[in-house]
């Protein structure tokens, strides 16, 4: 069976490339630069070069697939580009399947990113075309990875802006083995799959974690999403996305991301991995941040 992946280049598009790549599925990428894909992916990835959003580029990159995986990066046109690919595949027949948001966010009202989402995932349902929605709640990999640990270098704290609410974190690469399996099996057609990890978790217990596996210790520094808006516009965020990332923390803050639902599980014959697991791998990698951060 051959999957075109739109999107393959992010936070998880290697993950569902590790997990189709362990099911022996036969793997096609679209991206833009075609080296750089091939760098991030692997040299035997079958890449195609082209715009994601020209019609004839996109039934090119998709004949003979038989699924199409739509993801493509957090941007203020995002809606566009994901309808333009909807639009060009409907005559040509493949099952789209889309990673959206976390669930408490998709709906009209909700922040930027998550009312693209939505409208989306409305034409797609409405299309014709088989569909999947996949909607994560928030990675691992980007909220400790990329925001927690960097942090405790140059600070020794975590920032906290979700107050005493928890949030059940995924592991990205939980999301990539569920996205290769849906990818590859039809019965998850015209579902909306909700993903999450074990259980709630706060930001003071994540300290806790990272202090008990460096040896450092390791709180929170309490700010709020108003906070995050404004470091986020220092920073020269457009002003969209940072009002987007103020309003998902608030989300948090309310506790809305709380939730804990079982798909991770119903579909991969397993439980999603936890917080806890996620540190204990990257150990050394805390070890060092640790080190830097107290020198």
């Amino acid at each position: 069976m051959t999957i075109l992946l739109l999107g393959a280049t992010g936070t998880i598009g290697p993950h569902v490339v590790a997990g189709l790549r362990a099911r022996d599925a036969e793997i096609r990428v679209l991206a833009r630069d075609a080296a750089r894909a091939r760098g991030v992916l692997g040299a035997d990835v079958d890449v195609r070069e082209g715009d994601p959003g020209d019609d004839e580029t996109i039934a090119s990159a998709a004949h003979g697939a038989e699924t199409v995986f739509l993801l493509s990066e957090h941007s203020h046109d995002m809606t566009d580009l994901q309808l333009r690919v909807i639009r060009a595949l409907r005559r040509l027949g493949p099952r789209i399947v889309k990673l959206s948001g976390t669930s408490s966010a998709i709906n009209p009202d909700g922040p930027y990113t998550c009312r693209q989402h939505w409208e989306i995932e409305q034409v797609l349902a409405a299309s014709g075309q088989p569909w999947t929605v996949i909607r994560p709640n928030a990675f691992m990999q980007t909220l400790i990875g990329g925001i927690m640990l960097p942090a405790v270098q140059a600070t020794g704290s975590i920032p906290n802006a979700i107050g005493s609410a928890g949030i059940s974190l995924i592991d990205g690469r939980d999301v990539g083995e569920v996205c290769a399996e849906v990818l590859l099996d039809s019965s998850w057609q015209n579902e909306t799959l909700v993903l999450t990890g074990p259980r709630s978790v706060t930001f003071a217990e994540i300290a806790a974690w990272v202090s008990e596996e460096t040896g450092r210790d390791v709180g929170p520094t309490e700010i709020t999403p108003a906070d995050v808006r404004e470091n986020l516009l220092t920073r020269g965020m457009a002003g969209w996305e940072a009002e987007h990332f103020e309003e998902m923390y608030q989300i948090f803050r309310n506790g809305q991301s709380e939730f804990v639902a079982g798909d991770v599980e119903r579909v991969l014959g397993k439980p999603p991995r936890t917080v806890e697991d996620y540190l204990h791998e990257h150990r050394d990698t805390l070890l060092a941040t640790a080190a830097a951060g107290s020198r």
